[in-house]
């Protein structure tokens, strides 16, 4: 009997001993978790106050706590730290958004860039579009090579459907940007157009010809950039917003021709004939128009600036000082 008691007490022992191994260690979880969330909160104030306004902040709850009035200078300093904080907190929020802000710009860039490759491609698609008129250009050039009238001169004379055909296919050659060697070009340009022009200048047409073709065709927005157009017959043509920059025109007739709005600093253009040409808005910078009939002529708006006009016929011209 007794030593069954001593072996009910001997269990009873060996449990509370478990229990009391247990309790101890829930406690001491409990202690270390206590003890880190106090480290972590206060690692967390000293990180967002810093050393100097912790040191102020525990300065003047200490005054305060003593039942001391808290000194000027205490309540100064906690201010002046502060005050540092916060410019500390903003500086770094500015560096942080400028840190965020630097993905931004580089795929705000890249986004830029892909459309303007966007753009350029689909300028060079509609370019592309616009100029598959080539085959019918080349009909119209075999058309003209095959005109065997001639007029007392010796010059070939169109007939009036092969001229037709002209002006039809002149309102149909669009002007587009074009790749340049920096990218797309700011202006418009007909390529087409000013291929076929600088073919009918070139195919001995009589007058009587270019006249018909001129007096209905579009030749606008053609590019004779460094072309040379001298001893041409050009009356009547409208050359509209053209880039006829250091373009040569020397002893050409111009008369009644359409050059407004049209590019001609540079131009070379002597011993011609010019009566009656609207130059409206057009760009005459550094041109050399010199001993040429220009009487009647519209100047209206354009731009002279360092334009030579010495032994010109300037008389009823418009526009000129």
């Amino acid at each position: 009997m007794e030593d069954n008691l001593q072996n009910e007490l001997e269990k009873l022992r060996l449990e509370n001993e478990k229990l009391r191994n247990k309790v101890n260690k829930t406690v001491e979880k409990q202690s270390r978790k206590k003890e880190r969330t106090k480290n972590t909160l206060t690692w967390t104030w000293k990180m967002f106050t810093g050393a100097s306004l912790n040191k102020s902040f525990n300065n003047w709850f200490t005054e305060f706590h003593s039942g001391q009035k808290v000194s000027p200078d205490t309540s100064a300093n906690l201010l002046t730290a502060l005050v540092r904080r916060f410019v500390r907190v903003r500086l770094l929020s500015l560096v942080l958004l400028l840190f965020s802000l630097i993905p931004s710009l580089v795929s705000l860039y890249v986004l830029v860039k892909q459309n303007d490759l966007i753009r350029t491609q689909n300028a060079l698609v509609e370019g592309s579009r616009k100029s598959s008129y080539g085959f019918q250009l080349s009909s119209i050039f075999d058309a003209v090579d095959r005109i065997y009238k001639s007029d007392d001169q010796g010059r070939k004379v169109l007939d009036n459907d092969v001229i037709a055909r002209i002006i039809g296919i002149t309102s149909s050659l669009k002007p587009y940007k074009i790749l340049e060697e920096d990218g797309l070009s700011t202006e418009l340009y007909s390529p087409e157009r000013t291929q076929l022009l600088m073919f009918l200048l070139n195919a001995n047409l009589s007058y009587r010809s270019l006249r018909s073709i001129y007096g209905s065709a579009d030749f606008s927005y053609c590019d004779f950039r460094n072309t040379n157009l001298s001893q041409k017959y050009l009356v009547g043509v409208n050359l509209e917003n053209s880039n006829l920059e250091n373009c040569e025109l020397n002893s050409s007739d111009i008369s009644n021709a359409n050059f407004k709005k049209a590019n001609l600093k540079g131009v070379q253009f002597s011993n011609g004939k010019a009566t009656g040409t609207d130059f409206t808005e057009a760009n005459l910078s550094n041109a050399r128009i010199t001993k040429n009939n220009l009487t009647g002529a519209d100047f209206t708006d354009a731009k002279t600036t360092n334009t030579n006009f010495n032994l010109s016929e300037l008389k009823e011209t418009k526009g000129l000082n």
